[in-house]
């Protein structure tokens, strides 16, 4: 049978009072049409419950048939759209559509909804091609809005997608089409056990894998992403395995693209959910303040292929604060200068029979000398037990070799009062060197070479769960490297 068969005729009226003025689109579980209320001249769209290549008009009738067979399946997935139309009834948000009515008819299920007559933003790039970023930039925050309401009532959509927004006629998008949504109940668990429906390049891994346990605002958010990639490039969304193989290269931004623009859609199509932003409030600090130093702002800039670890706290994931390093060519040749000049000075000479008939000052002079070559020489030496050393990452206890200067040089430990703790090798009083160890407060443990203060080359591995990171990290975040699970298998 041909779809448009599937479909009601024009001017079928249901329930004495919804008549169908036409069709305007059809899914694999259901149909939608343009109505008027007969009764009071309205004009809404009327969704209808049909599984496509299950459910089939009876003759010339417009019935719905189901075979014995699918009967059960059909009826489970009824009673989810019905769900879907109460829960959105329960939705007061000017950005999500609202539901009028419910009712049975025709062997099947119906529900009434505003209608929305400009079209969704689907459509409107077929037709007027890729939106620019500032009329996406207008639109975004009145979908952060609405997701945000969403989110707030513990529901995640699931599906969205340019088709899945509609603009009203003064340019406000709506989302619709809940089908695919799930709610978190009370007691944590969500509302229905039905597998998850998702549309390709719009779905992060949890959704396609199914798994229930680990979706969530990040679902959505990774969805959203998506959308925006959409919008303004026109192209389809790269898929997870893509991202993950090629990174940002995934991408085909179009010429003109602002880098800001860039580092929010990387970051939220972040392959992995722990990586991309939690809730649409950190979606709208970045909006809010892209040029801050906010822990939100850095994390974007770091999540367009380095991936930011969590802070003292282990929650934010807060990168540790950059410094530029102090060594340049002119202090490495100061420093060789006196180191020469240390290991040259002649000591434990016999003492001159020959009278002093220098004068004074040049006497003095390698006097002087030969009591700072002794300083250094035990101070190189010395072990401190409790100093107090304050560093770009913090200040902490120190116990290990020192240089002449008091500042740890060697092998030594470094505690914070927050509780994390290097163990390793000191420069000039700078965490840096090969061998170190740096435990996190909230049991992160990164081990392999630092340099002023930072992870540079080694593996940060995740406490939680036990997966990792190993390769090199640029300005203390991972660069250039891969993630992988606590059993060793490449994520």
């Amino acid at each position: 049978m041909k779809d448009e068969e599937q479909l009601l005729p024009i001017g079928t009226i249901l329930q004495s009072r919804y008549r169908v003025e036409r069709q305007l689109a059809s899914g694999g579980f259901g149909n939608t049409y343009e109505v008027t209320n007969i009764n009071f001249d309205e004009r809404w769209a009327m969704k209808e419950f049909f599984m496509k290549n299950i459910s089939e008009r009876e003759g010339s009738t417009t019935s719905v048939h189901v075979s014995s067979a699918s009967k059960s399946q059909f009826e489970a997935q009824r009673d989810k759209f019905n769900k879907e139309a109460r829960r959105l009834r329960k939705l007061q948000h000017p950005g999500i559509v609202h539901v009028e009515d419910l009712f049975d008819d025709n062997n099947t299920s119906y529900y009434i909804m505003d209608y929305i007559g400009g079209g969704s933003l689907a459509e409107a790039i077929k037709r007027h091609g890729p939106l620019s970023e500032k009329k996406v930039m207008e639109l975004l925050p009145q979908l952060l809005d609405a997701l945000e309401y969403v989110h707030n009532q513990k529901i995640w959509h699931l599906d969205l997608k340019p088709g899945n927004i509609l603009l009203k006629d003064d340019g406000t998008p709506v989302i619709i089409d809940f089908g695919a949504s799930k709610q978190l109940g009370s007691g944590g668990a969500h509302s229905t056990s039905l597998g998850m429906t998702y549309t390709q390049g719009y779905a992060p891994s949890e959704q396609v894998d199914q798994n229930l346990d680990r979706i969530g605002p990040w679902t959505d958010l990774y969805a959203l992403g998506a959308t925006l990639y959409n919008l303004i490039s026109g192209n389809t969304p790269p898929m997870v395995s893509e991202i993950q193989e090629a990174e940002a290269e995934a991408f085909k931004f179009p010429n003109g693209t602002s880098e800001q623009m860039k580092r929010l859609i990387l970051w939220m199509m972040n392959p992995n959910r722990r990586k991309r932003p939690q809730s649409v409030k950190e979606v709208r600090s970045f909006l809010e303040s892209p040029s801050s130093n906010s822990s939100t702002q850095k994390k974007v800039e770091q999540d367009t292929g380095e991936t930011v670890l969590p802070d003292a706290d282990g929650n934010k994931p807060t990168p540790m604060p950059w410094y530029k390093k102090p060594a340049t060519i002119v202090a490495f040749v100061i420093t060789v200068i006196a180191l020469l000049t240390i290991m040259v000075w002649p000591r434990g000479e016999e003492p001159s029979t020959e009278p002093d008939n220098s004068p004074k000052d040049s006497v003095e002079q390698p006097s002087v000398m030969l009591t700072r070559s002794a300083t250094i020489n035990a101070k190189r030496e010395n072990y401190s037990t409790d100093l107090s050393v304050k560093s770009s990452i913090g200040q902490y206890s120190y116990t290990g070799f020192t240089d002449y200067d008091g500042k740890p040089d060697g092998s030594g430990t470094a505690t914070f009062s927050d509780g994390r703790r290097y163990e390793g090798p000191f420069v000039n009083g700078v965490m840096e060197g090969t061998g170190a160890t740096f435990v996190m407060s909230n049991g992160d443990v990164f081990t392999g070479e630092f340099r002023n203060d930072r992870f540079y080359k080694g593996r940060y591995t995740i406490k939680s769960d036990g997966s990792y990171f190993e390769g090199t990290f640029k300005n203390g975040q991972p660069n250039a490297g891969a993630w992988y699970d606590k059993n060793g298998n490449k994520l």
